[in-house]
């Protein structure tokens, strides 16, 4: 049976569309019901254990489907002027929690599968915010549990870098400190694009993962690389991922569900950029080899997902908004294009 794709896009010009568009086909990529067309859809994450139950984080809200994304309803509207979601994650151990990262930095959750909401306090911000170019607010990126443990969860934050909560996703503490003390042992990742702060590269964190097979072993992808660490953010160990790939803007991280040492990394030249390409690791990150050598991604890949329950299942989506997606661990590649009214894509997953 043919998998069903998810593609988060956003109004990203004049005209465009900005919703979330399926297809059962490969071929035809349409708009859901239920989701505004005018909006960014910036997280997509289906549920681990109940087929066809998928969230949407969006900036009109986060939206909820019980039939595989083919209709859609809000369960959780903005609390504040401007707030917009950006994350999503499950707890495997707590079936109906639901967290959710938003910007201004806080996080949402739930424990009845999306009917009730509490929120955190504020996130701090580590930049100055108040003088950014493109953005004001840090935006919690990606949120992950530790599978070996679910009073651990953690995220990563865009210009905040990396947070820990220690009590099951209820409290969250910024623990980007270790990461920049690599930036003053290692120069060239001193990089500012919306901050004027040469740490901003390091602590533009995009994605965060845990592996089942490995306790306590988190994945950190951000602007300038991947890291890791063992021990809650306290001291990190730099991939050095430039010994795997030419290009190394890191966007996305994901483990394969089935297979806790098989990672998938999303890696680019920029945000706004002309190449892209997907690395894999069956060595749980020590050592990486392209897995898409078969497609061109011809603009940065923004966002991928892997299947909840199905090994080797994978997609990622461009900016420009081609579709790349494998069923058979990476052996083969089938690619499809948005529409062309669809803006700047975002985020991918497949059921």
């Amino acid at each position: 049976m043919a998998s069903t794709l998810l593609i988060g896009s956003a109004n990203t010009r004049i005209g465009a569309t900005g919703t979330l568009y399926r297809s059962q086909d490969g071929k035809r990529f349409e708009p859901t019901k239920g989701l505004p067309i005018d909006t960014g859809v910036q997280a997509i994450a289906a549920h681990p254990t109940q087929a066809g139950l998928v969230y949407a984080a969006t900036k009109s809200g986060v939206f909820r489907s019980s039939d595989a994304g083919a209709s859609w309803s809000r369960v959780l509207a903005p609390t504040t002027t401007g707030e917009e979601f950006w994350s999503v994650a499950f707890d495997p151990s707590r079936p109906h929690l639901v967290t959710v990262g938003a910007s201004p930095l806080r996080v949402h959750r739930s424990e009845d599968g999306g009917e009730t909401w509490t929120r955190s306090d504020a996130l701090p911000e580590v930049c100055d915010m108040s003088v950014g170019k493109m953005f004001k607010h840090s935006r919690l990126m990606g949120l992950t549990f530790d599978p070996n443990n679910p009073r651990l969860a953690f995220g990563a934050c865009e210009t905040a870098g990396f947070v820990v909560s220690e009590d099951g996703g209820v409290h969250w503490e910024n623990r980007s400190q270790a990461l920049l003390e690599i930036v003053r042992s290692t120069p060239s990742y001193r990089n500012q694009i919306n901050v004027p702060d040469d740490n901003e590269g390091i602590l533009d964190g995009h994605a965060v993962c845990v592996s089942k097979n490995h306790p306590g072993l988190v994945f950190y992808a951000c602007r300038v690389g991947l890291f890791s660490t063992r021990d809650l953010g306290r001291t990190w160990r730099d991939h050095e991922i430039a010994r795997f790939a030419p290009i190394s803007y890191a966007r996305d991280i994901r483990v394969d569900p089935m297979d806790g040492d098989c990672l998938y990394l999303a890696l680019s030249i920029s945000s706004r950029s002309e190449a892209g390409a997907l690395y894999r690791s069956t060595d749980a990150g020590e050592t990486w080899r392209r897995a898409d050598e078969s497609v061109t991604a011809r603009s940065t890949i923004m966002g991928m997902g892997a299947h909840p329950r199905d090994a080797g299942k994978v997609v990622y989506v461009t900016r420009g908004g081609q579709v790349h997606w494998s069923e058979d661990g990476c052996a083969t590649w089938q690619a499809a294009q948005l529409p062309p009214e669809s803006g700047d894509a975002y985020v991918a997953a497949i059921l």
